[in-house]
């Protein structure tokens, strides 16, 4: 038998509870990262794993890492919900109140003060930033989250990259 070593990868969960403990969180935080409200995220993410767990007794659950699999599900609730309310908007349904801040309690001053400044970029640079350093995705999970390949996801990375670094903040 040969022992696992520390720089080895833990081990993909097999069972679908496993799944849910591993992951749930990083779900949270990505649609909390694509929807900025945190109840909405929440149920975004319960929806998700709803999905989720009806593919996966269907016998469709991920061919590969299940992450990737669940942020796919997780980004098409929300591009959907997104498409909903884009359909509804011009009825008369009165004001609506501006989303909640996602609840940061957890997070290190780095992290509040990178979100901030990445709070500048558009959306989807916004996005794959957060795959990239905040889940340690490769480019080809981050394209199959985002629909893009393996170059556009390094292309779009890099503009991202270079909309911080010219960043009023950080130019000296």
């Amino acid at each position: 038998m040969i022992a696992r070593r520390p720089t080895d990868p833990a081990p993909e969960p097999t069972s679908f509870e496993a799944i849910y403990d591993a992951h749930q969180r990083d779900v949270l935080r990505y649609a909390a990262l694509m929807l900025r409200d945190p109840d909405e995220a929440a149920d975004v993410t319960a929806e998700a794993f709803a999905r989720a767990w009806d593919a996966w007794t269907a016998d469709r659950g991920p061919t590969g890492r299940p992450l990737p699999w669940l942020l796919v599900i997780t980004r098409r609730l929300i591009v959907d919900g997104w498409r909903r309310r884009r359909r509804i908007a011009w009825l008369p349904l009165g004001e609506t109140a501006e989303p909640a801040a996602p609840d940061r309690r957890i997070e290190s001053e780095f992290w509040l003060w990178l979100d901030a400044l990445a709070a500048a970029l558009p959306p989807r640079q916004r996005e794959v930033l957060f795959l990239r350093y905040r889940r340690d995705l490769s480019d080809g999970d981050i394209g199959l989250v985002m629909g893009l390949t393996e170059s556009g996801v390094r292309s779009l990375l890099a503009r991202a990259i270079q909309a911080l670094r010219d960043h009023p903040e950080l130019v000296e």
